[in-house]
């Protein structure tokens, strides 16, 4: 499973079931007439929590230039193959 190797993205699904659960919470409360004010208030934080994880681990990722860096240029590698 992904998520046995990645513990970010499983901390992600996580995060993103927790603000399911609170959404379905709220859902409740509304249906039974209850304040929901608190409730709102924690999904707003679940959700900014969330797309704060999203920005720290993006910047954790590698990007196209750190992968072109990594490897060498194509014509580096036709001049290794051709000889």
């Amino acid at each position: 499973m992904a998520s046995e190797k990645n513990p970010a993205g499983s901390h992600l699904q996580t995060m993103e079931l927790r603000i399911e659960r609170q959404r379905e919470m709220i859902a409740r409360q509304e249906q039974a007439g209850e304040d929901t004010a608190e409730a709102v208030s924690r999904l707003k934080l679940l959700q900014r929590a969330l797309d704060e994880m999203r920005i720290q681990l993006g910047q954790l990722s590698p990007t196209d230039r750190d992968k072109m860096r990594s490897s060498p240029p194509p014509s580096l590698l036709a001049r290794a193959s051709s000889r």
